[in-house]
């Protein structure tokens, strides 16, 4: 189940509405117009809580009274109960999406989105009033997302009708491993690829950790609070803007053959791959891995080929980048879309993304986000 949507029976987790072409799954609901959060976490089977609850050590006794089907004492259970951790146990299924601390904060699924209604409210401007277009569970409901769509785009070309749709995606988690996010999400129609980099500052992104005081920060009776939803409008305003900056420099960048082959290695290649580059200038050396090779070809098969690519100058930035941002969405393999979203978003592939845009702009790399050690090829 490539798509690592929740499915109860044949069921799927999922809606969206009729306003867009439908999933490349064709699974879940649709509704005909916009919806509100409630309505969206309804129909998606996302309106379920989550608590925090106990865990106790399954000793070689309790395994062995567990498998001969004996009872267990109460007092021996609570001997077990591992202290500072829990649980998190979601209600209505009671299964557990995951192990955290004492101090992680809980957040309801409608209490997580509620801010969007805000947003999708038309009270900060028609003209930038989003419509909720999907929502959907992933896994056991370790992951909930919901997807909005600006109605605004980025025209990249008129006579190709080259178009860049502007999104904002919310997500939240339940099994300790992520945040309550907002991320504007620029999506290039022609090829559906997700152009999703930074510029100068770190717009297009907003956070709220899982902390023991994190509903106080959703509360949107509080001024301060409200502010977050209004910095998220704002957000996709000033992100907009860089982003149409950002296109006509990479349009207008022209790279040589070597500048090419010099990105693709930093970016692609392991430190022992990309050590063998650096000395013979040679990216098919013998000394360089059959798989580093491989992907190499890969890379530059797509940059040549793929989803996209016709609609570009050929050695431009924007060809560059878009060739690299097919090769993770359309090529690159991953275990499911799940921890393909991750890796894009906010990933190794969104690193890597990031490392390859700054470099064809020449701008400092701020922090090697890049983690060698994890790369193997």
């Amino acid at each position: 189940m490539a798509h690592n949507i929740e499915m109860n029976g044949n069921v799927a987790s999922y809606v969206e509405n009729g306003r867009q072409e439908r999933a490349w799954h064709r699974l879940g609901q649709v509704f005909d117009g916009p919806m509100t959060v409630e309505q969206a976490l309804e129909l998606s089977h996302a309106d379920y809580n989550v608590q925090l609850q106990p865990i106790a050590a399954l000793t070689p006794d309790i395994m062995k009274a567990i498998e001969a089907g004996e009872s267990i004492s109460s007092d021996l259970l609570m001997s077990q109960i591992i202290p500072s951790r829990k649980a998190t146990m979601r209600m209505d299924s009671e299964k557990s999406l995951g192990v955290v601390s004492d101090s992680y904060g809980v957040v309801q699924n409608a209490d997580a989105f509620r801010f969007i209604d805000t947003l999708c409210s038309g009270e900060m401007g028609n003209e930038h009033t989003p419509v909720i277009e999907t929502a959907g569970v992933l896994g056991n409901g370790e992951r909930v997302f919901i997807t909005a769509k600006f109605p605004e785009q980025i025209i990249l070309d008129n006579k190709t009708d080259d178009r860049v749709e502007m999104y904002v995606v919310f997500t939240t988690s339940h099994d300790g491993t992520g945040a309550v996010n907002c991320l504007v999400t620029p999506t290039r129609v022609v090829c559906n690829n997700t152009l999703n980099y930074a510029m100068d500052h770190n717009e297009g992104k907003l956070s709220l950790r899982h902390s023991s005081n994190i509903m106080s920060r959703l509360d949107l009776a509080n001024k301060e609070n409200a502010e977050f939803a209004f910095r998220a409008m704002n957000m996709y305003n000033i992100y907009k803007n860089s982003l149409e900056q950002s296109f006509e420099l990479l349009k207008n960048t022209k790279l040589s053959q070597k500048t090419l082959d010099d990105i693709i290695a930093e970016v692609m290649l392991s430190d022992k791959n990309l050590e063998v580059y650096q000395q013979t200038g040679d990216l098919h050396h013998q000394d360089i891995t059959a798989v580093g090779r491989n992907l190499v070809d890969k890379v530059k098969e797509t940059m040549e080929s793929g989803v996209g690519q016709e609609y570009g100058v050929r050695g431009t930035g924007m060809w560059f980048i878009n060739g690299l941002t097919t090769y993770f969405q359309n090529e690159k393999k991953f275990r499911n879309e799940e921890q393909k979203f991750d890796s894009i978003m906010q990933g190794l592939s969104a690193h890597r993304l990031q490392h390859a845009y700054n470099m064809v702009l020449q701008r400092p790399f701020r922090g090697r986000v890049r983690t060698r050690h994890a790369m193997t090829v």
